[in-house]
């Protein structure tokens, strides 16, 4: 038949019948004027064809094929009849055809037949019949129904939809209060919307309302009243009812979703802040307030205003490019606490947070206390970098602080070698606890007396280096050098023993980028100073012997 030839009743009811009886087992669905599935009158030929139960035609279809019902619909209600190729949700992979006739006229509804294709199933049954797709499939609960009641709730009618939701016959419905099937904790609210639809004026009163279904399982029910009683046509309270448990279902499992990310983010020993693409908080935990010392706010700025002011602008250069690049960011921070002024540390991690499109929408901010760790990874840097004795640099940060000075272009720095004299003694006559005091002593008098800028290290026993950068001649690293000389020509008491402190100082100022070496100048200067033992600095020059060659 062609869809698109116009067609009256009688033509419509035999074409239907004329499929029917070719196909035996082929399901069929009632469809009323509103596209709602209905049940099947009486009186139609259907024979053994087993009738489909569900909201729609739609819900019998994938989703690939909803679209295709739609167009069938829409000519089978122009023409009187559509027809387009579909698979049932029971047989996704099964190819067929349903056909839809316009019955209005003689039964007062639409007739939807399920055909299975025939090469599609003379492949999967070898016999073209109709097969599985005759099953029917599960029956799917309608969500939209009506009852009327009176003035004291007492139910005068219900819809078969309403008795396919709850499960209830009319008969067991009608003339029981609607009150008896709502959930004990829900009557309260149900009685108070009631009064205020009898006792007001105004639009209809919606309410959300657990009610029972004959099976003792409760279906979430949103219950629209209009009163009608004084309107001659009903003289009856109309009651819409829709069934939402699927969107209550998805809101409590919702609700449990966030109240367990809550709860996690109150065990976590994190702070949790999260903010919207204004900078506004949208929400954060406890320990957020307890790690950054300030009292819940409204935005991020005032919310971390502890960090100090150095650090304030990596902060907020950092909250521009989560907001508005999407660029996540890791910073450490320092806070200043406002009630016991105690500075502490503070990693801030900034991730963004976008929507569909890729827009950002806001970002979540994470903040760890990590003070001590901050303090032991400072301390086992200075652990690497000084001489726990003295305080000063130790031979080898000396010595890369060196290297740098002189990779850096126009740097000509001096290096100045310092031994102290008869050191043996004092350990051998006084102890080794003197010695160790003598040479704190002597770092301390050496850091007197070097330049801002200039650093002095312990480079091993009583040895020491001062690294000069920025010299401008030999005089001037000579001049640096008989300084020190003097500051450390002086007697130093150490407990109840007077020791006069004296030391052999060597200098090297010459253009070369090798560390080693230029430090192996100063070294045999100091050799030299050594041998004269007049306590003057001595001034490397190429006929200074080395150290060892000195000695062999």
């Amino acid at each position: 038949m062609d869809a698109q030839t116009e067609t009256d009743a009688a033509a419509l009811e035999a074409a239907l019948c004329s499929l029917l009886a070719g196909h035996a087992n082929a399901p069929v669905v009632a469809i009323g004027p509103d596209s709602i599935c209905v049940p099947m009158p009486a009186g139609l030929p259907l024979g053994g064809h087993p009738v489909l139960e569900a909201r729609s035609a739609l819900d019998l279809v994938v989703n690939a094929d909803k679209m295709a019902v739609i167009t069938a619909w829409e000519l089978a209600r122009t023409r009187g009849f559509g027809s387009a190729p579909v698979r049932l949700v029971t047989h996704p992979h099964r190819n067929g055809v349903v056909h839809l006739f316009d019955l209005q006229e003689r039964h007062g509804i639409f007739i939807g037949m399920f055909a299975a294709d025939a090469d599609a199933d003379a492949d999967a049954d070898g016999d073209g019949s109709e097969g599985q797709l005759a099953h029917p499939t599960p029956a799917i609960r309608p969500r939209f129904s009506r009852i009327r009641k009176d003035q004291l709730a007492v139910v005068l009618e219900v819809d078969t939809a309403t008795t396919q939701i709850l499960g209830w016959t009319s008969e067991e419905m009608v003339g029981r209060r609607s009150l008896e099937f709502i959930h004990p904790d829900d009557q309260v609210l149900g009685m108070d919307n009631w009064m205020e639809l009898l006792t007001s004026v105004g639009p209809a009163r919606r309410v959300r309302l657990r009610h029972l279904r004959s099976d003792k399982s409760w279906v979430w029910i949103e219950v629209t009243n209009h009163n009608l009683l004084d309107d001659p046509d009903y003289g009856c309270v109309l009651a819409e009812m829709a069934d939402i448990t699927e969107e209550m279902a998805t809101q409590e499992a919702l609700r449990a979703r966030e109240q367990l990310l809550h709860r996690l983010a109150e065990a976590l020993p994190l702070g949790v802040l999260q903010i919207d693409s204004e900078r506004r908080i949208v929400y954060a935990n406890d320990r957020l307030h307890r790690i950054v010392g300030t009292e819940p706010a409204s935005t991020v700025e005032a919310q971390l205003s502890t960090v100090i002011t150095e650090d304030q602008p990596l902060l907020e250069r950092s909250l521009n490019e989560v907001l508005r690049e999407s660029i996540d960011a890791d910073i450490e921070v320092q806070l200043l606490m406002p009630r016991s002024q105690e500075v502490r540390s503070a990693t801030i991690s900034l991730r963004a947070l976008t929507n569909d499109v890729g827009s950002v929408t806001g970002a979540i901010i994470c903040v760890a206390d990590v003070t001590e760790g901050a303090r032991m990874r400072d301390e086992l840097k200075t652990r690497a970098t000084f001489d726990m004795l003295t305080g000063c640099h130790n031979r080898a940060s000396i010595m890369s602080e060196l290297e740098t000075i002189l990779l850096r272009a126009g740097s000509q720095p001096a290096a100045i070698f310092v031994d102290l004299d008869g050191f043996k003694t004092v350990n051998d006559r006084w102890g080794h606890a003197a010695g160790d005091e003598l040479l704190s002593i002597v770092a301390g008098r050496l850091a007197s007396a070097v330049r801002a800028g200039d650093l002095v290290g312990r480079i091993g026993g009583d040895e020491f280096l001062a690294v000069c950068p920025d010299i401008d001649s030999a005089a001037e690293a000579m001049t640096l050098a008989t300084r020190m000389a003097e500051t450390l020509d002086q007697s130093v008491s150490l407990g109840h023993a007077t020791v006069e402190l004296r030391a052999s100082i060597g200098v090297a100022w010459a253009h070369t980028s090798d560390a080693d070496a230029l430090v192996a100048r100063a070294d045999a200067a100091m050799y030299e100073a050594k041998r004269r033992a007049n306590n003057q600095p001595v001034l490397f020059s190429s006929t200074l012997r080395s150290r060892d060659s000195a000695m062999a």
